[in-house]
Formats: structure tokens, sequence, C-alpha cells
């Protein structure tokens, strides 16, 4: 038995009910335009549209579907409701449809109000699971109501709904193959666009600024032509289409970004007179390198409004076609975009580091890791070069020993600068003792303690301090040439130069150390002197042959100016103790305590467990490192294999020092317990002790060290340059358990295992996955 309800007397003609019932629909359906947060074609007016079209449709269908059908769409949403709006539109329309069963009543208006609320509030429903999902779940709920309002609609209301379902299809199919047309009609053009910009990228790095402007601008005039057709009056209907839309919308946006570039590109390559940027007779003109700058700055513009485009195309319903050329859109801008900020940086300090307006003096650093120092090596010898207005000239080149014993006495010399610098290395007499300067391993710290030591040791005021050890000047060798050696049997080639310089020369001189020392400081002498005579290439070149070397540390260069610091710091050149905020750091160095070159015997390898836990960012790690001395007990010349400490030939003392950013729990040499001195240098904890190193024998060091990292692991490891590099495995393992994920490690499980060797700086990234 049925309860008998009255209907209001607003209803009760058939026309009431009917302006009732489509008052209704247009209501649901602006406010699902209004409220909507779907994005099925990324366009804001497209988006509103279809989510009212499917709003309206589920309305209409839904005033007379069966009753149970009317719960779906709303209970789904509330299931799923992604803020209060939707899950008030849910409930408004669970509580409504409950009503009608209750009182066993119902009306078209009704059941469009319960379905059109129920799928108003799908449209503003939270991502689940896989990309897609949330619309299946929304489609499931919503079709029910579809298909039983459909059955039980009248003859004619049927009869409406195929002819406009026809009607709509056959204008959509018309889009669709407008939309199919143009994507087949451009595929060439981008294929081509692509290829010429990695062919202008390609030549762009390898100085052929000919080459690299055609290259762009045939790029640009393929993409061009893509991106007319893109958006002409046959395809760009079908932008507004859901799926369809976002994947037009991204190649033709990307096209015109891209065509942008390439064309800014061109101009730039065209422009830039290369010819004027190359040193001629030991000269680089200033003002043609400031020239530059205006092409730079127009490149890097346009790569980041690139890069807001690439950003703006995502979408997650782009197919894999189009979403694999964004991500090497992306890579290409990731890899362009610093190279450009570190060019214009460069361009724009050049005149100053060129002496266009002051002259600048700079006090170069010839040194060798087979007699270990810091980072950079012991200096054996120096120069002294000036820049005034582009002019390289060397007025002064002599041997470290005249730097200690010139000018004011040593015990008289005032070192106040850096202050971490005075304050670890001042027992090693760094004042006084040029030669330990460079245990810091820190280029600009040791700048800055160098511009105040160098007048007080005879010298004038300096800029700046480069360091060159034998890999760095025997690639100055390939620019000036083969050097002849007295007593050497053949000429000193730059091919030859650094095995020469690092080894063989001990051989070759093994009686006379003054012969050696004074045919070193020919090579070094000769090279320079031709640097400041002759024409060199154009600095692109320059930096293609000389980026393996700087990346090695073997040439580095730092200014004590602040204005022009920065720029070499983008460039990489500038020998910084540096890393990252939040990220591990671990370094190695050790310094030669007993005054010879056996560190040519030196071998040196790490062991780095870390012990990871993501969710509190916790690290728990052990450094093993092993020392090895391969050096013999005779056969070689006291300056090689002796020392100055008494201890039996072949011996090797160093200092060793190793950097960190974590506490120490921990300290075991050979297994036993030991104590190391702790200190801080370069905001890093270091932690340092002397060892000896029998002949054929080694030190093994362990340290057991606690801190934390948050968000990704990161290790960071700066280089000792050495004559035979470090071997390096890392071990992160998951605490707890858990996955783990590593581009550059072996991952099993919650381990990632890492084997490198330090020939340059490395960096190690590990992430734990959800």
């Amino acid at each position: 038995m049925s309860l008998a309800v009255r209907r209001p007397a607003l209803f009760t003609t058939r026309r009431s009910r009917t302006i009732g019932f489509g008052v209704t629909v247009v209501a649901v359906a602006v406010a699902a335009a209004r409220f909507t947060r779907a994005e099925p074609t990324g366009l804001t007016t497209a988006d509103a549209f279809w989510s009212a079209a499917l709003v309206a449709v589920a309305a209409t269908f839904g005033a007379t579907a069966r009753r149970w059908t009317w719960f779906l769409p709303a209970g789904v949403a509330a299931a799923l409701a992604g803020d209060g709006p939707a899950a008030a539109a849910a409930a408004v329309a669970i509580v409504i449809a409950f009503v009608s069963v209750l009182t066993d009543t119902r009306s078209r208006a009704r059941g469009a109000l319960v379905v059109g609320l129920g799928a108003v509030a799908l449209l503003r429903t939270d991502a689940v699971g896989f990309h897609g999902l949330t619309a299946i779940l929304s489609a499931a709920a919503l079709t029910p109501a579809v298909i039983s309002g459909y059955r039980h609609a009248g003859k004619r209301v049927q009869r409406r709904a195929r002819r406009l379902a026809v009607g709509c299809g056959a204008v959509i199919g018309l889009m669709l193959a407008g939309a199919l047309l143009g994507t087949v009609s451009v595929a060439g053009d981008i294929a081509a666009g692509g290829r010429a910009i990695d062919g202008g990228l390609a030549a762009a790095r390898d100085a052929d600024d000919d080459t690299s402007a055609q290259q762009f601008s045939l790029a640009a005039r393929s993409l061009a032509t893509a991106e007319n057709t893109l958006s002409s009056w046959f395809v760009a209907p079908a932008e507004t289409l859901p799926i369809v839309g976002p994947n037009l919308h991204a190649v033709g946006s990307l096209a015109a970004q891209a065509s942008d570039v390439a064309d800014v590109s061109s101009l730039a390559a065209s422009d830039a007179d290369v010819d004027a940027l190359q040193m001629v007779d030991g000269r680089l003109d200033p003002a043609a390198v400031e020239a530059m700058l205006p092409s730079l700055t127009q490149v890097r513009t346009a790569l980041h409004r690139m890069d807001r485009t690439v950003a703006a195309a995502r979408s997650p319903w782009l197919l894999a076609p189009v979403s694999t050329r964004i991500d090497r859109l992306d890579q290409q801008i990731d890899e362009a975009v610093p190279d450009a900020d570190a060019a214009i940086n460069a361009v724009g300090v050049a005149p100053q580091l060129l002496g266009a307006d002051t002259p600048q003096r700079y006090l170069v650093l010839f040194t060798t890791p087979v007699e270990a120092r810091g980072r950079f090596g012991f200096p054996g010898n120096f120069a002294e070069i000036v820049l005034d207005d582009g002019r390289l000239s060397m007025p002064r080149f002599g041997r470290i020993a005249e730097l200690e014993q010139g000018g004011v006495p040593g015990d008289e010399r005032v070192l106040t600068q850096p202050a971490d610098l005075v304050s670890r290395y001042s027992r090693f007499d760094v004042a006084a003792t040029w030669r330990n300067l460079t245990m810091s391993p820190d280029l600009p710290s040791l700048a800055l303690a160098a511009a105040e030591l160098y007048p007080q040791s005879g010298g004038a005021p300096i800029d700046g301090v480069m360091t060159v050890d034998p890999y760095g000047l025997a690639a100055l060798m390939e620019l000036t040439g083969e050097v002849t050696v007295e007593g050497l049997d053949r000429p000193l080639t730059a091919d030859y130069a650094a095995k020469y310089l690092l080894f063989d020369q001990y051989q070759v001189f093994a009686g006379d150390n003054e012969a050696r020392t004074d045919a070193l400081s020919d090579v070094a002498h000769e090279t320079f002197d031709r640097l400041t005579r002759e024409s060199l290439p154009s600095p692109r070149l320059l930096s293609e042959t000389f980026d393996p070397v700087v990346d090695g540390g073997h040439i580095q260069f730092a200014t004590t100016s602040q204005d022009t610091f920065y720029a070499l710091f983008t460039m990489g050149i500038s020998g910084i103790f540096d890393t990252e905020p939040g990220t591990d750091t671990v370094t190695l160095t050790t310094a030669n305590a007993g005054g010879s070159k056996i560190d040519l015997y030196l071998e040196r390898s790490e062991q780095y467990d870390v012990t990871w836990d993501p969710a509190t960012g916790k690290v728990d790690a052990t450094l093993a490192v092993t020392l090895k001395n391969n050096a013999p007990a005779e056969g070689l010349p006291d300056y090689v294999i002796g020392n100055a400490v008494g201890l039996p030939p072949g011996t090797n003392r160093s200092f060793v020092s190793v950097y960190s950013p974590f506490e120490l729990v921990a300290a075991r040499r050979d297994g036993s317990p030991i104590l190391l001195q702790s200190e801080v240098e370069a905001a890093r904890n270091v932690y340092s002790t002397f060892v000896d190193i029998p002949p054929g024998g080694s030190v093994r060091i362990e340290l057991d060290l606690t801190g934390a990292v948050e968000g990704r692991y990161r290790l960071n490891m700066p280089v000792q340059p050495f004559a035979t590099p470090d071997r390096m495995t890392v071990t992160v393992t998951r605490a707890a358990g858990g996955r783990l994920a590593s581009r550059q490690a072996d991952v099993t499980a919650g381990t990632a295992q890492w084997s490198t060797t330090l020939d340059r700086e490395r960096d190690l990234t590990v992430s734990a996955p959800r």
C-alpha cells in the first residue's frame, strides 16, 4: 500500500512540469560549467562546454530513469568527493533520491536534479589510481541512468535524441577528419624541424656557426609551416574536442615556440662575429665579446618562453608520441638554458676580466699531483699574467721558491683571510711557505690568501689565481704546439706532455733534479709565452678543448672580485669547494708531508656504505678509505721516494683529511680505534690524521658518520686530481626495507650500488618510490 501524495499546485499542469524540468536541466548544466574541475581539452571555455553538455545529457535522461540509478552518480561522487561543494551536491542528491523512494513519488524535474547534481559532484572528484580511472568510474556511475532514461523516455524523445546524436557525431567526425588531415600533413615538417634543431645544437657545440645558423633557419621554416597548418580553419576546431584537443594544442604551441627559438638562434649564430672573438697576436677584443650579449640574451629569453610553453603543454591526456617529444624538448631546454645563462654571465664579465677599463693581473700556479696538496697539487712554478684591454702579457715567471724567499721575510708576513684557511693551515706556515698554500681545497679561499701574500712576497697586487696541472698544461699545448726540452730525445707534444710531466721526467732526469726542474720550468714558460704572442681559436672551440680538463679540476680559475666570481662559478671553472645544502658530501684529500714526489705511486680507493631512512632523512654511513703505497724502497732518486722526516726510503707520509657534513661517531685504522682531529672548513666538518704507509703497504681508515638528508638522498663527490684517479664504490640501503630507485646506480630491491672513477666531480641521486 502506498501513501497518496497530492502534487503541489505549481506542477499541476503539463506545461508547468515541462518548464520545471527544463529549468532544472539548464541549472545543473550551468552549475557544471561554473564549478567543473575536469580538463578534457585544456581550454577553459571548451572544458566548461563539455562539462555542461555531459551534465545536461545525464540530467535529461535521469528524469525518466529508474530511481535506483539515481543513487549511483551521487554515491560514487560522495565516495570520491574532492571538496566541500562536491560532497554537498552529492549529499543533496542522495537526500532527494531517498525522499522520492520513501514517498514513492517522482517527477522529471526531480530526477533531472538528482542525476544532475550527482554529475556535477563527479566533475569535482579527486583523481584516484591511474590517470583516467576517475573518468571511467564517473562514466560507469552515469551510464545506467542514461540508458535507463533513454529506454523509458517517450518515442518522440528517443527520436530527437537519435537525431541529435547523429548530428553531433557528424560534426565531431568532420572535426576529427580535419585534425587527422592536419597532423598527417605536418608530420614531415615537424620531424624535419626536430632533426634541424638537433643539427643546429651539434654544430653550435662544434663552433660551426655557419652550419648552426643554416640548421636553425631550416628548423624555423619547417616548424613555422607546421604551426600555420595546425592553426588553420580545418584543424583548429578540433582543439575543442576532449583528449584530441590537448594533443593538437601541444603540438601546435610547441611547434610555434620551437620555431621562435630556432629563428632567434639562427639570427644569433648569423650575427655572431666569431672571427672577431678569436685571440689574434695575443689579444682578444673586449668590445667584440661584449657585442655578443644582445644575441645571447634573445636566445635565453626565447628558451625561457619555450620552457613555459612546454610546461603549459603537458597534460595527462597526451598520447605517447606527443609526450615523448615534449620530454625530448624539455631535456634539450634543460641542457640549453644553463649553457645560455653561463654564456651570458661569462660575456657580461668578460670585458672586466680582459682588462677593458683597468688592467687585470692574475697569478698562475703550475701544480702537480705527484706531491699532493689539497685539491690542486704542489705548486712548483708560478707565472704572473696581465690582461690590458684584451692583450695578454707575462711580465714574470719563476719557481715557487722565489715567492718564499722574496719580499718581506716569511716570519714577518701577515695573513688574515679567509678565516677558516688561516685557522686550519697556519700550523703549516702557509704565510711563509707557498708550497703549502694549496692545501686548501677551495680555490676562492686560496685566491684571497694569495692576493694578500703575493705583494708581501715581492709581487704586485693580483686580481685572481689560476691553477694548471700537467693535464691542463697538455691541453694548452694543443693550442701552442710542441716544445723542445733539452735532454729529451724527442719534442714534447700535447699527447705526450701529461705522461712526461707526471711520470717520465723522473726517469729521464733520474740523477739530476736541478735539470729536471729547469726542464719543467721551460715547458710551462714556453707554453704560456706563446699564449701571449700567437693567435688562438674562438672561445667556443677553446671551451670544447678545455671542458674535460676543467671538469677534472686540472685547470681552475678564481677571482677576488665578487662581480666576476659568479660568472666563473656558473662556468664550472672557479674551483669552489661547495655543494647544495641538504646534500651528503664525501671528499678525501691527502697532502704529502714527506717532501717528495712519492704520491706518483699512491693508489686511493673509497667504499661508502650508507643506510638511509626516507621517512626521517636519517643517514648512518661508514666511509672506508684505503691508501696503497706502490712505491719501491730503492732504485729511484731521493726526491721521488725519499722524505724529509727521517722515515725509510719508499715510505709515504700523508696528511689525510675527510670532508663531510655529518658528525663523526667513531674511527678506526686497520681495525683499531683511533682519534681524528675534528675541524670545520668551507662549511663542512673535516676529520684529519697523519699516516705513514710503508713501501708496498697499505692503510685502511674507517669513519662512522651520522646525519640527515631530507627528500631524495643526494651524494656529491668533489675530486682531488691524482696521477691515478680514485675508485669509489657507494652502497645505499633503505632502512626498514622498501624499494629504492636511481638513474646511476644498480638497484636490487632496497639496495643501490654504484662504482665510479673520480676523474671528475661525481653526483649520485637515490629516491624512495612509494
